[in-house]
């Protein structure tokens, strides 16, 4: 028995796939704002030395340079471009957010010529990442369904007029 339809399906599977890199995406910041709200909060409550509101300020939803249009990775984390002039001097919070994150060991400083004592960690993003989680997933399940029908049928819609 002849198989019909095989390639129109496989077209039409091709062309849908190519119609979710937007929802995706959109769909994907929309589900990580919890997350992003959750670690700003955290960052401002921070015990920090210096307390500008730099590294909160800079907290943004971002895709992963290098991620596919079809399988993109959204991730929350401290924008590149932000740079600020505080009394404490000139701030980038891309530069120093993982040091808060996870603390640092004892080191040596040369351009001082001093031993810095080391930091203890102030963990921001995992602790928002593990108090949203299963938000975001909920958040990205019902909002993925309705947009991908909605990409389908329009699909579906321009290949009858097509016939």
């Amino acid at each position: 028995m002849p198989v019909k339809g095989d390639r129109a399906a496989a077209a039409a599977l091709r062309e849908l796939s190519r119609q979710v890199a937007v929802p995706l995406s959109a769909t994907s910041r929309f589900a990580l704002q919890p997350t992003l709200t959750q670690a700003r909060a955290n960052a401002r409550a921070l015990p920090l030395k210096e307390e500008t509101g730099t590294l909160a300020a800079s907290l943004t939803i971002k895709q992963k340079s290098g991620s596919s249009k079809l399988s993109p990775t959204t991730q929350v984390g401290p924008d590149s471009s932000v740079e600020k002039w505080t009394p404490f001097g000139f701030r980038r919070p891309v530069k120093y957010a993982h040091l808060v994150e996870f603390g640092t060991a004892p080191h040596y400083q040369p351009g001082r010529g001093v031993t810095h004592p080391g930091s203890a960690p102030h963990p921001f993003m995992a602790p928002a990442y593990f108090s949203t989680r299963e938000q975001v997933v909920d958040r990205f399940g019902k909002k993925i369904g309705p947009e991908m029908e909605k990409r389908a049928a329009k699909l579906a819609a321009k290949a009858a007029k097509v016939k």
